[in-house]
């Protein structure tokens, strides 16, 4: 069983202001069914409003951007949310060439040896997340093109049951 703890850094907080900064409230509000102010004051973690795990999802459909989503995860340490609904098997290319392309601009800001300032961090954090989420919709594509062929899938399953009769993991 996992023993989930709190991080003492404010990921979700954070993320609520820039969340509140990238995005046009008013037709977010209006797409979420929600009142702009009060979804205004729900992202100022200033404000005695917080958002609800509805509004959470109703905002992140709406605009598509699972930003507050890794944050809350990020809070509770876990990694960032996969959504599946984007998986597609012929797109192992892209999510390859794309994750690729994330651990790049992570290996280019460790070998500038930049100062960290709070922007930079938001960026490589978004990066990681990014990175991370291509990887797994990788995984995702290559364990549906394995299974969707049946002979395969049967191949994999014998391989896999005679490596663990003999001991090999």
């Amino acid at each position: 069983m996992f023993d989930f703890q709190v991080s003492k850094h404010p990921h979700f907080d954070n993320a609520c202001r820039e969340f509140a900064l990238r995005h046009n409230l008013t037709e977010v509000a209006q797409a979420a069914g929600m009142n702009v102010q009060m979804l205004r004051n729900k992202l100022n973690p200033e404000q005695k409003h917080q958002l609800t795990c509805i509004d959470l999802t109703r905002i992140t459909d709406v605009t598509e951007d699972a930003s507050l989503l890794d944050a809350l995860l990020s809070q509770m340490h876990c990694l960032p949310s996969v959504p599946v609904n984007e998986l597609t098997t012929e797109k192992l290319d892209i999510y390859a060439l794309r994750a690729t392309a994330e651990v790049g601009q992570l290996a280019a800001f460790a070998a500038s040896g930049e100062k960290m300032t709070p922007g930079r961090r938001n960026a490589l954090v978004s990066n990681i997340n990014s990175g991370v989420r291509y990887l797994s919709l990788a995984a995702l594509a290559v364990h549906a093109r394995i299974h969707s062929n049946p002979a395969l899938a049967s191949t994999l399953d014998a391989v896999g049951g005679l490596g663990a009769s003999m001991g090999i993991s």
